[in-house]
């Protein structure tokens, strides 16, 4: 009797461990599926709030050339004197200069100099036409086709102009405020 009894016992016990198994694996699937979902749904509102941005949504084939009559508001040269806020916080300015030609012909430069030296580190030269950002001519966007100087590091090489009471603003992912991320930023118009 002991030879039958202790088989069945074996063959019960194993049928009930893995019934747990089954219900703690399924448990498993369903919580990474759950998961899975949920990290889903967060990248798809991550991504409508981008794409709500209606500047970042356009390409650059998307904007009209700036008519020359509209262009004489912009022609002139550009300065910014900033902080490096991605470098290493040791004083070091990020430079940028543009230069506005007329509506075909921009140049944008962007370096950075250490303190005490006037050396231009990692310079970028950029050359581009403009697009209207606006119908009210209060924004242009400059529209990179030639690196004249300096490396692709895979960064727009882009930037928005804007205008307001008088002032300029440039907005570009070359150059970052202190949160790291690129804002509209003072510019002054020295020519």
């Amino acid at each position: 009797m002991k030879k039958i009894f202790f088989p069945v016992i074996v063959v019960l016990m194993l049928g009930i461990s893995c019934k747990k198994k089954d219900k703690a694996i399924d448990k498993k699937i369903k919580d990474t599926i759950s998961v899975s979902t949920d990290s889903v749904k967060t990248k798809q509102e991550e991504i409508s709030l981008h794409s709500d941005n209606s500047e970042d949504a356009k390409s650059d084939l998307d904007y009209q050339q700036v008519n020359e009559n509209d262009f004489k508001k912009w022609k002139g040269e550009y300065l910014l004197d900033y902080i490096d806020y991605a470098g290493e916080n040791d004083g070091t300015k990020l430079k940028a200069k543009l230069t506005l030609d007329s509506n075909e012909d921009g140049h944008f430069y962007v370096w950075y100099e250490t303190p005490n030296d006037t050396a231009k580190i990692g310079m970028h030269h950029v050359y581009g036409s403009f697009g209207r950002a606006d119908d009210r001519n209060t924004a242009i966007k400059f529209l990179p086709m030639v690196i004249v100087d300096g490396e692709n590091t895979g960064i727009d090489l882009d930037y928005f102009l804007y205008s307001k009471d008088g002032k300029f603003f440039i907005k570009s992912d070359m150059i970052l405020s202190e949160d790291g991320n690129s804002r509209e930023l003072p510019i002054q118009k020295i020519k």
